[in-house]
């Protein structure tokens, strides 16, 4: 099979963002779960779907504390 270099450096990162959580199951749901609430409001959502983001308090800079654009 021919290596996919893309897939190969995806395949790192998880394995680095899993170390660094102790391998442990919980705790990378936990991180994945507290990611996806930091960026939720960056999903596009199927046309038709009945899916939709869960509803987040508004807030007056991003979660990284770089400055708004207009």
């Amino acid at each position: 099979m021919v290596p996919d270099t893309g897939l190969e450096a995806t395949r790192a990162v998880r394995k680095k963002i899993s170390r660094e959580h102790g391998n442990d199951p919980r705790r990378l749901i936990e991180h994945y779960m507290e990611y996806q609430q930091q960026f939720g409001g960056r999903l596009r959502w199927a046309t038709g779907s009945d899916e939709g983001p869960a509803p987040q308090a508004e807030s007056s800079a991003p979660a990284d504390g770089a400055p708004r654009r207009g």
